[in-house]
């Protein structure tokens, strides 16, 4: 029951979803004290294609609590 075009929508949310799943976050040094994630992150990318938002902002809320 529910419109084709609101579907495709609802089943691109849920790909970004379990892309963002795929992202690997990895930590600036032993402390833990900062992460980074790789600029080149095919799931990074596919999550930022599907949502329609930048790498870079994605890159900093992943990385920094505010």
């Amino acid at each position: 029951g529910v419109p084709e075009a609101d579907q495709l929508e609802l089943f691109s949310i849920l790909a970004a979803i379990l892309h963002l799943g795929n992202i690997v976050v990895r930590g600036k040094d032993r402390r833990g004290d900062g992460c980074f994630v790789e600029p080149g992150d095919e799931s990074l990318g596919l999550f930022c294609t599907l949502l329609g938002v930048e790498a870079s902002q994605v890159t900093r809320w992943l990385c920094h609590r505010k």
